[in-house]
């Protein structure tokens, strides 16, 4: 066992005393500027946005929301060019008396659900994703449903991912 203890030792001491082997530069460790990707932009930097076109008229009561719940913050442009985001999504409603009954009426499921990305003007990056159901468990009749209120809800989760 003691010599295994010398041998072990022995060798920790040559191993602390030979002559460090040659580094590479500090600048050939950092990547050019030029091949270092571009920061994405934050939720905060995005003042205009355009919205593609979604199936069930989705669009348009994004749209029509961004003007009410985000008029002071963030505009609607109609070219791709002119903006610092894009609006993507999908959306799915589901028809039917069934699902009248039991998604509108009582309450228990979404009729109309969508899904939306907000990415860079770039169309690279995904800043912002969520989606939305038109479900109410109270007075299910009473409220507006559809895709207007699943764009209600997601502009509301936009406007308060970014803060205002």
């Amino acid at each position: 066992m003691k010599p295994v203890l010398l041998v072990t030792a022995l060798c920790s001491l040559a191993l602390s005393q030979t002559p460090p082997t040659a580094q590479t530069p500090p600048a050939a460790q950092t990547p050019p500027a030029a091949q270092t990707p571009a920061a994405a932009p934050d939720l905060r930097s995005i003042h205009r946005v355009f919205i593609d076109k979604m199936p069930n008229d989705l669009d348009m009561y994004l749209r029509a929301e961004f003007s009410k719940q985000l008029k002071d913050h963030v505009i609607v442009v109609l070219k791709k060019e002119e903006a610092d985001g894009i609006i993507t999504g999908i959306d799915d409603q589901q028809k039917g008396t069934g699902a009248m009954i039991t998604g509108r009426y009582l309450g228990l499921h979404d009729t109309a659900t969508g899904t939306i990305s907000l990415l860079d003007k770039t169309e690279t990056n995904i800043l912002w994703s969520d989606e939305a159901g038109d479900r109410h468990l109270i007075f299910a009749v009473a409220h507006r449903g559809g895709e207007r209120q699943v764009a209600a809800r997601l502009v509301s989760k936009l406007k308060k991912a970014m803060g205002y």
